[in-house]
This record gives structure tokens, sequence and C-alpha cells, in this order.
């Protein structure tokens, strides 16, 4: 018997909000296992901001420190997470940006950022 396929495809939006929703989580939980410190490296020009988590929606760049060796680091922009975010709908099945935002959760958002930063979970 053939197997018959199809492909899917479908656009997410995310607001700036639910990027830095997912940025709290992988912030604040979800890569403190793997990831010692996170700082601002790039912050655009007349951009403000009160939380870390909310500089990738604003275009800068997050530079993230492996927890075990501090010469280890990596350099997270908008377009990198958002390729995160396109593998992570691909592999648990989100459709809508309302459908990851509702089912995000740490390990959600780890995985957003490893796949941002590696095209691969590597910590885990």
């Amino acid at each position: 018997m053939k197997n018959h396929s199809i492909e899917i495809t479908t656009k997410i939006e995310l607001s700036n909000q639910e990027i830095d929703d997912l940025m709290v989580a992988a912030l604040e939980g979800g890569i403190n296992y793997w990831c010692g410190l996170a700082t601002a490296k790039l912050v655009p020009e007349g951009v403000e901001y009160e939380y870390l988590s909310e500089l990738i929606g604003k275009g800068g760049v997050i530079e993230l420190t492996d927890a075990e060796d501090e010469n280890e680091k990596w350099d997270l922009n908008l377009n990198k997470f958002l390729n995160g975010v396109k593998e992570v709908c691909k592999i648990r099945g989100f459709y809508s940006g309302q459908d990851l935002i509702d089912n995000h959760d740490a390990e959600v958002a780890d995985m957003i950022i490893q796949f941002a930063l590696f095209d691969e979970i590597v910590f885990g």
C-alpha cells in the first residue's frame, strides 16, 4: 500500500508582548540549567526597556553565557528567536500564535531558545 502525504503550512503571528512572555518563561526558568548569565548586548538606538525579556521583540540582542564555561557565549536576536519558534511549533503541533502562547511553559521556552541558537536541542 502506498503512503500519501500532504504538507501543511501556516502563518504564526506573535505580538511583542507574546514574544516578551516567551522570553520571560525562558529567562526565569527555562534555560537556567544551561545558561548562567543573560545580558543585553545590543540595544537599538531609542529603544527603552525595563526587563531584559522585552529586548528581543524590540530588535535588540541578548548575550547568553554558558553556566559551566563563561567563555562560551551565544547571541540571541529576533530572527534567531523566530526560527526557534518555527521549529518548536512544527515539533509540538502549534498552528497559531495563540496555541503556542496558551500552551507554552518553561520547557517550550527552553526549546525555542535552543533551536534559535543551535538548530537542535543540545542541553536537556
